[in-house]
């Protein structure tokens, strides 16, 4: 009978473990998808602007050389944009027009007021301080004035978006008036040595680089004379981004000496700014620009070559953009981009619901298809049923035949659990109810099975007593 079970019962087909073909279609499109959402998020953007300031300044020349590294070092269009100054620089980042602007730092507050700066976030992200800017009042060459005798005279200066504006308000305030006692006017700094050759212009502002070609311009032709600032310790002390500063005679002619004298002012450091949206790559190769020591001497960045990183974080307005972090502090630089992480997030919640779904979808698919087929018990079932209608047969109180034919019967239910509980594992042993009935049901005529064999052997030994 063993046999005959065991000629019956028939091998149930290996489905081994291999995935169907449209799984590992969605695995190579969910792969393919990640790596071109990769490059989408933290790749160069088309065309990469940079916001320069006012012609004929020292940002738009720096903002120029920059360009010029990009274009050279990554092969994409780098566009330079004048601008009236550093607020506007600022609302152009904000604004996504530009990737990144020259800023001087405070404008902001101080043009558009403490309260501007009170969003939720930073209208923009710092990326390095580049070199000092002085203030430099200027007057014509045989002018008498001076910022400590105030009358009702012109003063001039750049646009009103500019951080020459700026600084302007904040001289205003230092000495005691404001724009509605001195009249200032702006006048450009292409235009500056023409209208202080005419007259018009008594004294000007001008807060730049010492770099900037205006400033040579109006100082080595005698047009114009640099001029102390009054107090200029007090200036300094209240005033965070201030630093007391001397410009040295004849730092910008020696014969004959230009300025003559050595002039007491104050400085403050260009910052180079980047959007919030910049890409963190697009960031760090900037970052690598400026901290490039043939690019720093092409364009005279001495403190920032001298002082390197420290000089370059120090008094940072905003925040530390991701991308120059990572080149200023290697360490900490994450193993994945920091753009790809944000620009994906929506995107991984929505696939890992997609994957969630699609495994349940699955699993409930294959379990309706096992329901919908013979259960892999089903044949055991018959077959332990057949035994169960075999032994009804046998009363056990017959001969010698019977109860030989009963052991065999035991023998075959054992068999017939063996078969059957070997094609399961443990976990679904636990989670298959057909199973648990199944070796329940082996249980119970194995039972009967043996006490008929009981019964039979206490027959046979009551006949021999």
């Amino acid at each position: 009978m063993s046999r005959a079970i065991a000629n019956e019962v028939e091998q149930r087909p290996a489905t081994g473990n291999r995935s169907p073909p449209w799984y590992t279609m969605i695995v190579l499109l969910l792969v393919l998808s990640t790596l071109l959402t990769y490059w989408w998020t933290t790749g160069y953007p088309p065309v990469v602007r940079i916001a320069g300031g006012p012609a004929n300044g020292r940002y738009a020349a720096l903002a120029n050389g920059l360009a010029h590294e990009l274009r050279t070092r990554l092969s994409i269009q780098v566009d330079v944009t004048e601008t009236g100054g550093s607020l506007e620089n600022l609302q152009q980042l904000e604004t996504n027009q530009v990737h990144f602007a020259l800023y001087q730092p405070e404008t902001r507050e101080i043009l558009a007021g403490p309260d501007s700066s009170d969003g939720d976030e930073e209208p923009a992200a710092f990326v390095s301080n580049l070199y000092p800017e002085y203030l430099l009042p200027v007057a014509a060459k045989d002018s008498s004035a001076a910022l400590d005798r105030v009358e009702n005279r012109i003063w001039c200066c750049n646009d009103r978006l500019s951080g020459d504006f700026a600084v302007t308000q904040l001289l205003l305030q230092h000495i005691g008036n404001d724009d509605q006692t001195i009249n200032v006017e702006h006048v450009s700094y292409a235009d500056l040595p023409q209208q202080i050759a005419a007259g018009n212009v008594e004294i000007g502002i001008i807060c730049c680089g010492l770099r900037a070609p205006v400033l040579k311009e109006l100082l080595t032709s005698s047009l114009a004379k640099l001029i102390d600032v009054p107090f200029v310790n007090a200036l300094a002390r209240r005033n965070t981004s201030l630093t007391r500063n001397i410009i040295p005679a004849g730092y910008f002619q020696v014969a004959p000496a230009i300025p003559p004298t050595d002039i007491h002012t104050v400085s403050l450091n260009a910052q180079l700014l980047a959007g919030n949206s910049a890409p963190v790559g697009l960031v760090e190769e900037m970052t690598r620009i400026i901290t490039d020591a043939r690019f720093q001497r092409r364009h005279g960045l001495t403190e920032l070559a001298e002082g390197g990183t420290a000089y370059a974080i120090q008094r940072p307005e905003f925040e530390l953009h991701a991308g120059t972090s990572h080149v200023f502090y290697p360490d900490l630089k994450s193993f994945i981009n920091p753009d790809f992480v944000e620009g994906t997030e929506g995107i991984r919640s929505f696939l890992v619901s997609l994957i969630a779904a699609a495994w349940l979808l699955r699993r409930w698919w294959t379990q309706r298809l096992i329901r919908s087929q013979e259960h892999r018990l089903d044949r055991y079932i018959r077959q332990l049923l057949e035994l169960e209608r075999q032994q009804m047969e046998v009363d056990g109180e017959g001969n010698a035949e019977e109860s030989k034919r009963l052991q065999t019967m035991l023998d075959d239910v054992t068999t017939l659990r063996q078969e059957a509980l070997s094609e399961f594992t443990a976990h679904e042993l636990n989670e298959d109810r057909a199973a648990d009935c199944f070796v329940q049901m082996c249980h119970a005529l194995s039972d009967k099975i043996n006490a008929k064999l009981t019964r039979h052997s206490l027959n046979a030994l009551r006949q021999r007593l």
